[in-house]
């Protein structure tokens, strides 16, 4: 009996903690948001302190007739405590608590040991074990939005300061990456009194409607780390399959990629979910462990010999590393609908938090990838409408391209976009991460400074120091970092 393995669309935000066994299918690659779900730390000697907590906040923080509360989920870390030490805040985002977060190999904790502060890592509403109201529906789901998110950080940092620690002018830094670090920097917009520094790394600041340049970007990096040769076999066999389909010959795809069913080419949707599917694979192998190194391995693959066209030496690579035995792909557009519908926060999808990312990207932020560049080898059939389709289906009538085009006007004209209004703020990003066009790569002011690292991806910067393994430019900015944030933190008394 076939193993069925289900391709999902995907966003990613490359979590430098993220790791996808080369020798596994992934369970769900959802190239809406391309992201991975760290999977669960193991009890070890670096984050055997790092304890969990709960405190109690608003349920709806925007209506103050209703008085219901719930728990919310943190990790807690008090190592390196000292009186009058500062607190650092990681917030993860989308994605789901993991001690790994703020363990002993990462760099803030390492700026905790260094300044005598404590460490957490908050968990954001809606994901992971943190469920306002037990079910993820729509009518649920519209307590998920930036502002719910930011007032719970801010509740948090009121009870850390006056409950955890009992200094309620405790000094205050909230970090982290990806949707993270757009949070941090929204918090410390929002609410500057209560958080004195920011650090965003690899952070999605600002909402893109149409992500065109997610795939333009990936090429880039493509051909500068793997070779020109490699940009040029993906071209040629994507092109190829598009003209296959357009012959009427879909059954040559459906034989040679190992498909579950065959592609029907009359439904536009079920067409251009497979060239999603086919597209997000290869971008997001390439980005799964945050190495670039793993372009040229990819590279490797698909320009070895012995494969009579470009299309059979990616059909190859394909077949390799998303086929498990004798499995087969699912690439059925109202199997992933059908997924993305459910509501349980208990589903395997939701526990990573599909249906809770893409509904604030149907309401927020876009970050939707498609082809609609002409500067990347993947063709043309990803458009927006794919991505209109999946919301509308998924989450109602009531989404419309129009709703989706001004969400993201929305949140970039309340936060700022790419130049917020902010201080004492630092923003790093890698030089290969096609994430750094929705974040800030150029200093905003004095106070507002950016790095953009060469030759990493996202979240290099969120490792502890180490001179064996970091370049001397990933040394430099992580020693930068640690010498802001002090300064940011203690200006008038230098720890």
């Amino acid at each position: 009996m076939k193993l069925l393995v289900l391709l999902l669309l995907a966003k990613c935000s490359i979590s430098w903690a993220a790791r996808l066994s080369s020798e596994s299918v992934p369970a769900s690659l959802f190239p809406a948001r391309f992201r991975h779900v760290p999977s669960k730390s193991e009890p070890s000697q670096s984050n055997a302190n790092i304890t969990v907590e709960f405190f109690t906040t608003e349920v709806d923080h925007s209506n103050n007739q209703d008085g219901a509360t719930w728990s919310n989920r943190y990790l807690s870390s008090m190592d390196h405590f000292v009186e009058s030490g500062p607190l650092f805040v990681f917030l993860t985002g989308d994605v789901p608590l993991d001690p790994a977060l703020i363990d002993e190999s990462t760099l803030i904790n390492e700026m905790a040991r260094d300044l005598g502060g404590a460490v957490f890592a908050l968990e954001t509403r809606f994901y992971g074990e943190s469920q306002p109201v037990g079910d993820l529906s729509v009518e649920s789901l519209r307590l998920l939005t930036t502002d719910q998110i930011l007032a719970d950080v801010a509740d948090f940092v009121l009870h850390l300061r006056r409950t955890v620690i009992g200094n309620p002018f405790a000094h205050v830094l909230v970090a982290g990456t990806g949707l993270g670090g757009g949070l941090a920097t929204w918090f410390r917009v929002r609410y500057p009194h209560l958080a004195d520094a920011a650090w965003s790394s690899s952070g999605y600041l600002r909402a893109v409607y149409d992500f065109q340049e997610f795939s333009s970007e990936w090429a880039e990096a493509a051909i500068a780390a793997g070779s020109q040769e490699c940009y040029n076999r993906i071209f040629i066999a994507f092109h190829v399959a598009q003209n296959l389909i357009d012959l009427g010959l879909e059954g040559i795809l459906y034989e040679e990629l190992n498909l579950c069913s065959p592609i029907d080419a009359t439904d536009r949707m079920q067409v251009a979910y497979f060239f999603s599917v086919l597209m997000t694979s290869i971008e997001l192998y390439t980005m799964r462990n945050g190495n670039v190194r793993d372009f040229a391995a990819v590279c490797e693959d698909i320009t070895a010999n012995g494969f009579p066209t470009s299309l059979d030496a990616f059909a190859n690579w394909f077949n390799w590393r998303f086929e498990e035995g004798n499995g087969c792909i699912v690439v059925d557009f109202d199997v992933l609908i059908e997924s993305l519908r459910e509501t349980s926060p208990a589903d395997d999808s939701n526990v990573s938090g599909d249906r809770q990312f893409l509904y604030q990207q149907c309401t927020e932020y876009g970050w939707f990838l498609t082809t609609d560049s002409d500067l990347q080898p993947f063709g043309e059939r990803v458009q927006m409408e794919l991505y209109y389709e999946m919301c509308r289906r998924v989450f109602g009538e009531w989404v419309t391209p129009q709703l989706m085009y001004l969400s993201t006007e929305r949140t970039n004209a309340r936060f700022g976009g790419s130049t917020p209004n902010v201080m004492q703020a630092h923003f790093t990003n890698g030089a290969f991460d096609p994430w750094r066009y929705t974040s800030i790569v150029s200093d905003l002011n004095a106070y507002a400074l950016a790095d953009v690292i060469p030759g990493e991806l996202a979240g290099a910067d969120l490792g502890a120091i180490s001179e064996e393994h970091d370049s001397a430019e990933l040394v430099a900015v992580k020693r930068r970092l640690k010498e802001l944030f002090e300064s940011y933190l203690f200006p008038f008394n230098p720890r």
